[in-house]
């Protein structure tokens, strides 16, 4: 009898309390073809961090460490890769098999930039994993709202300020 007790004790700790205890900043999302999105973390120097993505159905995605913020996608408007994010010098680390791993350490302290891109085989579902724990993970946006030239905003200023000293000298010349 005491025997039995003891089994049943020892199921009861080992289902209650895990075994591993893994900590890890997971972030799991669905994305379709063509689509990307973007995450930053901070890294002391000397720090290392393992960056995984692992997807559920037949999606092709890669994975882009940035040690400088991203201003564009690299997604071309075919909803494929641009060639042109392998030139950017702000790139230090990639990863293009199916199961996209990232294995870095910083060599210095700064912000760095993670970029998931959903190449082809979509829609999916992808869970990226950040090990060890501890990091303060967010998602990053690229701005969509485009931007003026400079020239038409020199324009517009220039513009209204000539119509605002044109109503006035109007103005004061009808009082005078």
């Amino acid at each position: 009898m005491n025997h039995k007790k003891i089994i049943l004790f020892c199921s009861l700790f080992f289902l209650l309390a895990p075994i591993v205890n893994v900590d890890a900043f997971v972030h799991f999302d669905y994305i379709k073809d063509g689509n990307y999105q973007f995450f930053l973390f901070d890294l002391q120097t000397g720090n290392n961090t393992q960056i995984s993505v692992n997807h559920d159905e037949s999606g092709n995605f890669t994975l882009f460490l940035f040690n400088k913020r991203p201003v564009k996608s690299y997604v071309n408007a075919d909803k494929s890769l641009s060639e042109n994010i392998f030139l950017n010098p702000s790139l230090v680390d990639f990863s293009l098999v199916d199961q996209p791993y990232i294995n870095y350490t910083a060599p210095e302290t700064k912000i760095y930039y993670i970029e998931i891109i959903l190449v082809s085989g979509g829609p999916d579902t992808y869970n990226l994993t950040i090990l060890p724990d501890g990091y303060t993970v967010t998602r990053y946006y690229l701005p969509i709202i485009s931007s003026f030239g400079l020239e038409f905003i020199l324009i517009s200023i220039l513009s209204t300020l000539g119509l605002v000293y044109f109503l006035l000298r109007k103005k004061l010349i009808r009082r005078s």
